[in-house]
């Protein structure tokens, strides 16, 4: 006596492709690349630049968020992908881990903490160098004080 079949599982391919962009430079993002979940699910992307990811058509829920020593640059998003679709989304990581808030959506999106980027990366080794250029010239008044009087 043969056993009776089941029908066979359905099978999932992906019928779509989602192009997940990490905005931002080598120079002003961290060397990790952020995490992205896809209903949950991890999926991979890079550092900067663009990934393209297959994917089943239908409603997805996007979740991001970039990490160095804490959690930082969270943002979500609701897609929607039709079948034969490569839809562009976009994921804009703050300048520094300072900001909870990251942004993500399907056009470029603007990036939290360019001024304290801009102090950081600016503001702070210029003060710095005019540390040192007053250690210096005060050492040459020194200097020239020292050889007036001697």
């Amino acid at each position: 006596m043969s056993q009776p079949t089941s029908p066979p599982m359905p099978v999932f391919a992906p019928d779509a492709v989602l192009s997940f962009t990490v905005q931002g430079s080598m120079m002003t993002s961290n060397l990790i690349a952020p995490t992205l979940t896809i209903d949950g699910h991890l999926a991979p992307v890079p550092v900067t630049g663009t990934r393209q990811i297959p994917i089943m058509s239908g409603r997805h829920h996007l979740r991001a968020h970039s990490q160095w020593l804490r959690r930082y640059g969270h943002a979500s998003l609701e897609i929607d992908v039709v079948p034969g679709q490569t839809l562009e989304v976009f994921y804009a990581p703050p300048y520094h881990q300072f900001s909870d808030d990251g942004s993500m959506g399907l056009s470029p999106q603007p990036r939290e903490g360019r001024a304290f980027f801009i102090i950081a990366a600016w503001v702070v080794p210029g003060l710095v160098v005019l540390g040192v250029l007053g250690v210096v010239f005060a050492g040459l008044v020194a200097i020239l004080r020292g050889m007036a009087g001697g």
